[in-house]
């Protein structure tokens, strides 16, 4: 009897959980704490960069989510509970970025850190600050390129009709503007009518309908605007990479990206797995990347950052890790792959590459690379072995070498 009883329980939980509706159990999936962080006076505009052991990102591309001030010189983001390691880095718009090292943090729990001049960190799980976190509001992107003789761009936005403004006052967010020239900011997903102001609110748009996800307005001197969810920088077609690697390099994959912005075309390293036609490894990405790594082993060995131009297929041929040709012509002299993806030579996999951590200044810096880029390209993948001493009330965090992918 017993045995039935709990088999009835189990059914009813069962069916409780399929029942819950899809956006309760994505809530439930994505939870998010807050990491509060003070930082030396001289930062910046401070960022928070944050991934899982997994390789998986917080984040769509680097320097991360910027924080936002607390009264008692404290900052703050909020990230995804899956989170094991961040950097907090500053001074991005500078030509002396800096950041700490990965600091492997504890998944789901809010953290204290404390950043010193020397980059050092020190974490804790007890609140050092006096002032309430805010409640995390979800937020999107909204970029704005707006006329030159704008030297400010503001965002207003709300929800109509009930007129629930986003922020308290006229003319509301300042925008910040990017190297592209684009300015951008944060608006709640609850809104769905935004302004674009320029100068302090002299000038503005009408009165835009928008849908609640990251968009991007162009405003032209007569105020009339064109608006669009997909980034008009990056509206060319899809490219293809053509690889040849060593044999044995198993199971070859494709990271890619957009420097110096950081962009990825994938989520988690090692990227998306190459397939074989015509005696090549094949893969589809985005035709606006200009930078690729070719890796296999399960991402254990790659090449350095390679740079190609956007909007062309691509062909790429590795002799080793630190030799690889790019063209944008089929070459006729090069090694054809072993059928199948399996490697030739040793059964066991090389070993990792161990990255070059002196560049702490730029993150972009691959392991091993012989090319330097002047912007933070590409990914920080950290790894997660780092020892952790708990001393006095805090924890003294010894952060592990950052991989670059």
């Amino acid at each position: 009897m017993k045995k039935k009883s709990a088999i009835i329980v189990m059914v009813v939980i069962a069916l409780v959980v399929l029942c819950l509706p899809t956006e309760v159990l994505a809530a439930q999936a994505d939870e998010m704490v807050p990491v509060v962080v003070s930082v030396p006076e001289s930062w910046g505009a401070p960022h928070l960069w944050a991934w899982a052991d997994d390789g998986t990102n917080a984040f769509a591309a680097w320097p991360g989510e910027e924080m936002e001030a607390l009264e008692d010189g404290w900052y703050y983001a909020y990230v995804p509970s899956f989170v094991q390691n961040v950097i907090v880095n500053a001074n991005n718009d500078t030509e002396a970025p800096v950041q700490t090292e990965g600091i492997v943090v504890e998944a789901g729990k809010p953290v204290w850190i404390t950043v010193g001049e020397d980059l050092t960190a020190t974490a804790s799980y007890e609140p050092q600050n006096t002032t309430e976190i805010p409640a995390y509001v979800e937020r999107f992107v909204v970029h704005a390129y707006v006329p030159l003789s704008w030297k400010t761009a503001n965002l207003w936005a709300w929800s109509a009709p009930d007129g629930t403004n986003a922020f308290d006052a006229w003319p509301g967010l300042l925008l910040t503007e990017g190297e592209d020239g684009w300015f951008t900011g944060k608006a709640p997903t609850f809104i769905n009518s935004i302004i674009i102001s320029g100068n302090d609110g002299e000038v503005q748009t009408e009165d835009v309908s928008v849908e609640p996800k990251e968009l991007w307005i162009t405003v032209y001197e007569d105020l009339t605007y064109d608006l669009s969810y997909e980034d008009p920088n990056k509206a060319v077609e899809d490219i293809t990479v053509r690889a040849k690697v060593p044999d044995d390099w198993a199971d070859p994959c494709c990271w890619a990206w957009s420097a110096p912005d950081g962009t990825n075309a994938f989520a988690s390293w090692p990227g998306e797995a190459f397939t074989q036609e015509d005696g090549w490894y094949v893969i589809t990405v985005p035709g606006w990347i200009n930078s690729v790594i070719v890796n296999a082993n399960e991402g254990s060995v790659q090449t350095s950052d390679l740079s190609v131009e956007p909007g062309k297929d691509v062909w790429v041929v590795v002799t080793d890790a630190e030799n690889a040709a790019v063209t944008y012509e089929e070459p006729t002299d090069a090694p054809t792959p072993p059928e199948g993806g399996e490697p030739t030579g040793s059964d066991e996999p090389s070993a990792p590459t161990q990255p070059d951590n002196t560049q702490q200044n730029d993150p972009a810096e691959p392991s091993g690379g012989t090319e330097k880029s002047t912007g933070n390209t590409g990914l920080i993948i950290g790894i997660a072995a780092a020892a952790v001493a708990v001393v006095g009330g805090g924890t003294a965090v010894v952060v592990s070498k950052k991989k670059k992918k």
